[in-house]
């Protein structure tokens, strides 16, 4: 599944080990594909790079509606990662 993709183990030096929580915003548009990515609160910019990564390698998703209209989303991910 595509959140077992996401959890897969990733080497990338950081500096601080522990577990550390970056949050991504992104837009869905109303064909689907994911645009607008921004990762914010991210506590070295490999990280910050990694996670807009994974979130730009996500399938297309399907897009809301408003009154059986596709419409655009924003949407905001956490995204931990166990620094070692």
């Amino acid at each position: 599944s595509t959140l077992n993709e996401i959890g897969s183990v990733y080497f990338i030096p950081t500096g601080t080990p522990g577990k550390k929580k970056i949050w991504v915003q992104f837009r869905i548009d109303p064909k689907g594909k994911i645009t607008e990515i921004n990762a914010f609160r991210a506590p070295h910019p490999r990280l910050k790079k990694e996670a807009e990564r994974v979130v730009k390698s996500l399938p297309n998703m399907i897009p809301g509606k408003q009154r059986g209209v596709p419409v655009g989303m924003k949407y905001t991910l956490p995204i931990s990662f166990n620094v070692e």
